[in-house]
């Protein structure tokens, strides 16, 4: 039966799924950015996807699961139209279950959130994803197959947008997998179904006869040895040519993610690195765990705090804290926050705040643990942190004042919501801080401003913790290369400093192999931190 006799015998159904196709990039975009809206978007979604796919609590929770049904419904429905064209019927209903697979995987996405605040990780959610990323290409490529000779066109466009599919699926898993996402497929769902609603719009067209019409109303203008030729099957060299550009390219990847992250791959496969759960109030908290191969005798205990939407992956990937874990005979702790990050200073409703997570109460178990399993030294925790885990690591050395010796806040800011920098502060103990931070930060200012919330002045932070250790006026400068250092000396021999680097950006400064003089930030802040806490044991009574 040709096309022309399906659309005669079956107007209303073959117009209705045509109709349908062209509404499906419309409903996807609707639901993509009530998603993203709902996803309170910050720095980076990357390496926490299950934030794009909503939370129990969600306003919106109610609205994009009907919102997703629609979506792959109106799929299958123009699906299904192409189907009833289709030369190979046991090959359609091959390509059609490929699709409810999908779609059942999709409206999964949706329904198996872990939590309601989205803690933690699901695995059914996971297995739904990857149901999304097989079955949309399989359907595709099975419904280029069953359409065959009627168009060739459409079947060779079918598998061209199957082939981007698996592509970008690929690609964006093995990204979001190297910024340490904590389940990467999720992040390729959204550029996978957006080719899926690019598909079913040009279906929509083909069922609706257009492309017909256009060669029509063409051809008699163009002559009969025009472009609009017949085009011929996809043959043998062509096939083998996707196939090797597909191999090449997820090689050329993951060969990239093994070089990237081969130290600390290396770690955890040794034992070296171990990842533990401690539980804390009703939830699960996870942490990373460096032992060097010669642990000290009383060693010193390191917690190293990820940014925004991080983990401790990322953060014992970005630091190479573990080679001064090395050299001191140390145990470096990379813990993973909730959600998206920590709960610190600044924090409210709408930015940061975890209910139900205590970030205090995990770090200070976390300490507990330690001493008892490793007899690590009381008199030398330490905390140093990125971004919003510097946030926190001025928070932690408020709160936990009478345990931690010293703090090491990198691009980092202490402030109430308000942006000042009177925030609840009292010392058990004095501790010792070393705040490094970069003139040309343009996520948390030097100077203080908003961005995502408001931020204090970097002086004012530094001004609050010499009144809290009671530093003296007098000051020491030094000068290493774009940075300058200024430093107080405080009670009962703590120590005050700032590293102010000249230009430099919003980051972990890291050494390179090839030092560039142009590059402010091209120096080891871990060696320089881990340095300063071994100059810092815990001081006072």
């Amino acid at each position: 039966m040709s096309a022309i006799e399906t659309r005669q015998q079956h107007p209303r159904f073959v117009r209705g799924a045509g109709i349908a196709g062209l509404f499906v990039p419309v409903v996807w975009a609707v639901a993509a950015g009530l998603e993203i809206w709902q996803g309170q978007l910050s720095h980076s979604l990357v390496s926490r996807p299950e934030r794009l796919f909503g939370a129990a609590d969600s306003r919106w929770f109610a609205v994009l699961v009907p919102v997703c049904v629609t979506l792959v419904a109106l799929q299958l429905y123009a699906l299904g139209g192409a189907l009833l064209m289709a030369e190979r019927r046991r090959v359609a209903w091959l390509a059609f279950a490929a699709g409810v697979v999908a779609g059942a995987g999709r409206n999964g996405v949706a329904v198996f959130a872990p939590d309601a605040h989205l803690y933690a990780v699901s695995q059914a959610r996971g297995v739904a994803a990857l149901a999304v990323l097989v079955g949309l290409p399989a359907a595709l490529v099975l419904a280029g197959v069953a359409i065959g000779g009627r168009s060739r066109a459409f079947a060779w466009l079918s598998a061209a947008l199957a082939v981007a599919m698996m592509w970008t699926a690929t690609d964006w898993t093995i990204w979001s997998l190297r910024e340490s996402a904590l389940q990467p497929q999720l992040w390729a769902i959204e550029p996978v179904e957006a080719l899926a609603a690019v598909w079913s719009a040009l279906a929509g067209l083909w069922l609706l006869g257009v492309p017909g019409r256009v060669k029509d109303a063409l051809e008699p203008r163009l002559g009969a040895d025009s472009l609009l030729r017949p085009i011929p099957r996809p043959g043998r060299k062509a096939a083998i040519a996707f196939a090797a550009l597909a191999i090449l390219g997820l090689v050329n990847m993951s060969a990239q993610f093994l070089r990237d992250q081969a130290p600390v791959i290396a770690a955890q496969l040794t034992g070296r690195t171990h990842v533990d759960t401690i539980r804390v109030g009703a939830i699960d908290r996870t942490y990373r765990v460096y032992r060097p191969s010669r642990v000290a005798a009383g060693p010193g205990l390191v917690f190293i705090l990820h940014g925004v939407y991080g983990d401790g992956f990322t953060m014992e990937s970005m630091t190479g804290f573990d080679t001064e874990a090395d050299r001191l005979g140390w145990i470096a702790i990379y813990p993973d926050g909730v959600a998206d990050g920590w709960d610190a200073f600044g924090s409210g409703p709408a930015w940061g705040q975890h209910p139900g997570a205590d970030d205090v109460a995990f770090i200070s178990a976390t300490i507990d643990r330690l001493e008892a399993s490793d007899a690590v030294d009381p008199d030398r925790v330490y905390v140093t942190g990125l971004s919003r885990g510097a946030m926190m690591t001025y928070r932690l050395g408020c709160e936990l004042s009478g345990r931690v010796a010293a703090i090491a806040p990198v691009s980092g800011n202490m402030a109430t919501a308000d942006g000042g920098a009177d925030v609840p502060c009292t010392l058990a103990r004095p501790v010792s801080v070393l705040a490094i931070h970069g003139t040309a930060d343009g996520v948390i200012p030097i100077a203080g401003g908003r961005t995502d919330i408001l931020f204090s002045p970097m002086a004012d932070v530094i001004e609050r913790w010499r009144d809290l250790n009671a530093c003296a006026a007098n000051q020491a400068v030094t000068v290493d290369g774009a940075s300058t250092t200024t430093s107080w000396a405080c009670g009962a021999g703590s120590t005050v400093s700032m590293r102010v680097v000249t230009g430099g950006w919003h980051g972990w400064p890291v050494r390179s192999s090839s030092p560039t003089p142009s590059n402010p930030d091209d120096f080891d802040a871990s060696r320089l931190i881990a340095d300063f806490f071994v100059a810092h044991p815990r001081v006072g009574g």
